[in-house]
């Protein structure tokens, strides 16, 4: 029986230690998880390019699903976002939340839309895993430094408000 009580003692410990780790929330000023994807016309990216390559850019990364009735919503008013401020350094990211076999439809999705922003496919779900995404619309605001400013769940004018006032001091920085 002793023996018995410390494997399991040693098993609570690493899972107490290591599951927050795991499946913790970013935090608003942490570095955010890089990653390598494919985009809905083929081709390979890295979300470091979109800094490196592209120039400085506040980035959105708006996860979402065809299915989802808010996303629809939200990916209408962040093209509208991008039309604003793309200019000023603004690059908003679609990234798409379920199986993209059917790219046909997803582009016949987007363009019913009027949506034109760059799609990223998150299949298996681990773009989404490492980011915390808990549900959709799920965005990440980063910063030209790539570090988290802001996470926002949902679709309401709320959220809209708080994110614009945030946007507007991002895109002001130099």
């Amino acid at each position: 029986m002793r023996w018995f009580k410390f494997p399991v003692a040693i098993s609570l410990f690493v899972i107490f230690c290591f599951l927050p780790i795991a499946y913790g929330q970013m935090q608003e000023g942490e570095k955010v998880p890089g990653f390598i994807t494919s985009t809905l016309d083929g081709n390979r990216i890295a979300l470091k390019e979109y800094w490196e390559q592209k120039g400085n850019r506040v980035l959105i990364l708006s996860f979402f699903a065809t299915w989802c009735q808010p996303c629809k919503e939200d990916l209408k008013y962040l093209q509208n976002v991008q039309d604003q401020n793309g200019d000023l350094g603004l690059q908003v990211l679609a990234v798409l939340t379920q199986n993209s076999s059917k790219e046909d439809a997803i582009k016949k999705f987007m363009q019913a839309l009027g949506v034109k922003l760059p799609v990223l496919l998150d299949e298996y779900g681990i773009i989404g895993k490492r980011y915390g995404v808990t549900g959709l619309p799920c965005n990440f605001v980063v910063n030209k430094e790539g570090l988290l400013q802001a996470r926002y769940l949902g679709y309401s004018e709320a959220v809209k408000r708080d994110f614009e006032s945030r946007l507007r001091k991002l895109l002001s920085t130099p």
